[in-house]
């Protein structure tokens, strides 16, 4: 049973928070410009994508097992447009370190490098939410979806872990969600700030905010069986 503090029920276990009826999955920029070894970041210099093939396999069978529980399915794509017309001065400051100084866009709109990786493709009625910024809340729709849909908790999967990953969850705690973040199912293409910004994110949540995909997998089909 929930914990009631100040008269409010409260959830404090995996079971209670990772519930099917009231979560969503949320997988975020799972695109070839950040995934695939062809893609924009594939290509730059000190990219490591040792990470990605096991965070895809592990991303199928979490989202696999979310369709077969019914939840709701949500993927954002950061998406930009020619002549940076979503591009801050700030923003493109921080994207020229490393990118092209001459054009510092990645998943360009409509190229093959903003489409979502073939193993995480939508099904018809999931919904796709296009952001500009790191956090998927900021300038979308995604918060008014969730409510409208009874969602309590969102569990975070995608990439990379330091920065949209990162932005997400801080973005789902200010929204006041339980947020739940699979540690097999994030990545990064730098191994030590995948490692740190799961550090800091654990240090966020509850004790079981970071787990395997296996543990709320595992909560899933229990719950079917009952």
């Amino acid at each position: 049973m929930p914990r009631v503090v100040f008269g409010k029920e409260v959830y404090t276990t995996l079971e209670e928070i990772v519930l099917p009826g009231h979560t969503a999955l949320i997988i975020v920029d799972a695109q070839n410009d950040f995934c695939s070894p062809g893609g924009c970041v594939g290509q730059m210099p000190g990219s490591d994508m040792s990470l990605m093939k096991s965070f895809v396999e592990k991303t199928q069978i979490l989202l696999d097992a979310a369709r077969q529980a019914r939840m709701m399915v949500l993927f954002t794509k950061a998406t930009n447009y020619p002549g940076g017309a979503y591009k801050s001065p700030p923003d493109l400051a921080r994207k020229t370190e490393y990118l092209r100084p001459d054009s510092p866009l990645i998943c360009a709109y409509g190229s093959w490098g903003d489409g979502i990786l073939t193993e995480l493709s939508p099904r018809p009625g999931e919904i796709i939410i296009s952001k500009h910024r790191h956090n998927s809340f900021m300038g979308t729709e995604l918060d008014i979806l969730l409510r409208s849909n009874g969602i309590k908790t969102v569990i975070v999967a995608g990439v990379t872990t330091e920065r949209c990953v990162f932005a997400t969850v801080t973005g789902a705690i200010a929204h006041d969600y339980y947020v739940v973040v699979p540690r097999d199912c994030v990545a990064s293409q730098k191994l030590e700030m995948h490692k740190g910004a799961l550090l800091v994110i654990s240090g966020n949540l509850l004790k079981e905010g970071v787990t395997d995909s296996s543990q709320i997998i595992r909560v899933w089909q229990s719950t079917s069986r009952q």
